[in-house]
């Protein structure tokens, strides 16, 4: 039987075979496409690799800024707590009389920095077992690991308390007069004259006479103008433009809470605040302490308590050619050794090459001594006569004042702490004020407290 001729199987076209070159030729179309795919691909991971790294050290990053942030807060909040420690060796030792007779006056701001470097650096431990001569390895496990911080401690007496303006007074003694005349002495170097040369924020110039009396009718308790010359208030009324301004406030005409208030004051600007505001406080009392005042301070000590036959030195040019260098001199004498009374004080004053120049004690005389006066070292200033307490004169029965009258020797009592913590790349400061005489409650034992803290 034969096959119909439509349903025979159709017939296979097979291609013909193409030989080894004709394939090479035709797979060259097909080069690279892998190559393209990776690329691509790398293309598109590379960004979210990228983004995803980034993130991820940027979070790393940010946890250990926190992790040194808090560890650096705590440090200073540590540091806080441990200058109780020295509050109360003050208290408890260096105030006592028996410790005073047998080894001097003396004061937590002369060995603060080397007590508390034992707990604040890993090294510190070597300072202190030098500063009282026992074998360092007491004190090295007192130290922490990780960061570090730095104790500084200073004694309020020894700056300007500018709330003392806010009291009255007759004559130039009172306490409102002796501020005013050492804020002019503070102004005094030329070294100030571009802050009072340039224009101010509001477009006008102010003289350091203006700015004093701007201070002083700001903190002063009356309306009445301070006249500069009288050294006391006036007749005329205080006229500033504190209610004009945008954001319109009155003075204070009272104390002050802070030394930082002094910036709403009419031509106090932040380049003059930076240049005196470390010697400038609202704590303590209005008498100076000679243990802790300033050059400035202590020269105007001098004007007041000389006595007749030495007042010349204190008038005129002499009061920055003699005075002022005195009271320098007394000023980095103290960092050696305080004084114990008035009378210590007076003896000092009046010779001031008493004390032996430790320089002149290593060398001696001879080529020593020769070398010793090449050296560019400060002369020793001419002394003064000076009393101890006020009297009267007996020719024009003026009252002549005396070292009591303005000054004291008395142990301090408002210090400032501050503490500087540095964990790896976080660094924290905290700056407070402790009274060691302030009445707690009733609930609280003791007495002392914490006036002031702020954290920067």
């Amino acid at each position: 039987m034969t096959a119909h001729p439509d349903t025979a199987k159709p017939k296979r076209h097979v291609r013909p075979a193409r030989s080894g070159a004709a394939r090479r030729r035709g797979g060259g179309k097909e080069h690279g496409i892998a190559l393209l795919m990776v690329l691509a691909c790398i293309a598109v991971l590379l960004p979210f690799t990228a983004a995803f790294s980034y993130t991820t050290r940027v979070d790393w990053q940010a946890a250990i800024n926190l992790r040194d942030e808090i560890s650096a807060r705590n440090l200073t909040r540590g540091g806080m707590r441990l200058s109780l420690l020295l509050f109360e060796l003050q208290r408890m030792v260096f105030n006592q009389k028996q410790f005073r007779q047998m080894l001097g006056t003396w004061d937590i701001t002369q060995v603060a920095p080397y007590l508390m470097s034992a707990f604040g650096s890993k090294d510190g431990h070597e300072a202190i077992s030098g500063l009282v001569g026992l074998d360092n390895s007491t004190f090295k496990d007192l130290a922490i690991d990780h960061g570090g911080f730095e104790i500084r401690v200073e004694a309020e007496s020894g700056k300007l308390n500018v709330n003392c303006l806010a009291g009255t007074g007759q004559g130039k003694d009172n306490p409102q007069a002796r501020t005013v005349e050492t804020l002019e002495a503070m102004l005094m170097p030329t070294l100030y004259d571009p802050l009072f040369d340039e224009e101010k924020s509001d477009g006008q110039r102010y003289t350091r006479a203006d700015v004093i009396k701007a201070i002083v009718d700001y903190i002063d308790e009356d309306n009445k103008s301070w006249d500069m010359v009288k050294l006391a208030s006036s007749s005329t009324q205080e006229r500033y433009r504190y209610t004009e301004i945008f954001d319109p406030y009155q003075p204070r005409n009272a104390r002050i809470d802070s030394v930082e208030e002094l910036h709403l004051v009419q031509g106090v600007d932040d380049d003059l605040m930076t240049a005196i505001a470390a010697d400038l406080t609202v704590y303590g009392g209005c008498k100076v302490n000679l243990n802790f005042a300033s050059a400035d301070q202590i020269a105007l000590v001098l004007r007041h308590s000389v006595t007749e036959e030495d007042k010349w030195k204190t008038e005129g040019e002499n009061f920055l050619i003699k005075t002022l260098p005195l009271a320098r001199y007394v000023v980095d004498t103290r960092t050696m050794s305080l004084f114990s009374d008035m009378k210590a004080f007076k003896e000092f004053v009046e010779k001031p090459d008493k004390l032996m120049n430790p320089m002149a004690a290593l060398g001696g005389g001879g080529a020593a001594g020769q070398a010793l006066n090449r050296a560019n070292l400060p002369r020793i200033p001419e002394g003064m006569n000076i009393r101890e307490n006020s009297e009267e004169n007996k020719d024009s029965g003026e009252q002549l004042g005396g070292l009591s009258d303005i000054a004291t020797i008395a142990p301090e009592r408002v210090y400032r702490i501050e503490i500087i913590a540095e964990v790896g790349a976080v660094k924290k400061r905290l700056t407070a004020i402790y009274d060691m005489q302030f009445v707690r409650s009733e609930g609280a034992k003791g007495t002392g407290a914490w006036l002031y803290l702020r954290e920067d």
